[in-house]
Formats: structure tokens, C-alpha cells, sequence
């Protein structure tokens, strides 16, 4: 799945979180689907947050002083 935006990533991860901790009866291929849904939003959201330091980084760096 592709997400359309950090917060759109996040709330689908929060959302499976809520998931596990609420509902004691998921089958075992329920709990791998949501697992693998729950890597991919958190994978997504890691690059994102990374690419924003770098870019963060870059502004500094070129920021006359």
C-alpha cells in the first residue's frame, strides 16, 4: 500500500495498534495481515521522518549566518 501522506501512514499504524491491543480473538493470518500492514506504515513513516531531517539538515547548512 501506498500512503498519500505521513499523517495518512500514521493513523493506519495507530489504528493497528488499536487493533492488537483490543481484540484478544484475531486468527493468526489476522495477526500477520495487520503485522504486515503495521511494518509497511512504520517503514514509510521512518523514510519520511528521515528524508525531512535530511532536508532539514540541507537548509541549515546553506542558512547565511
Amino acid at each position: 500500500m501506498e500512503y498519500e501522506s505521513f499523517e495518512k501512514a500514521l493513523e493506519e499504524l495507530k489504528n493497528i495498534v488499536e487493533t492488537f491491543e483490543n481484540n484478544k480473538e484475531l486468527t493468526l493470518d489476522d495477526l500477520l495481515d495487520n503485522y504486515e500492514k503495521g511494518m509497511k506504515a512504520y517503514v514509510y513513516c521512518m523514510k519520511k521522518l528521515d528524508d525531512t531531517q535530511k532536508k532539514i539538515k540541507i537548509i541549515d547548512e546553506n542558512m547565511p549566518l
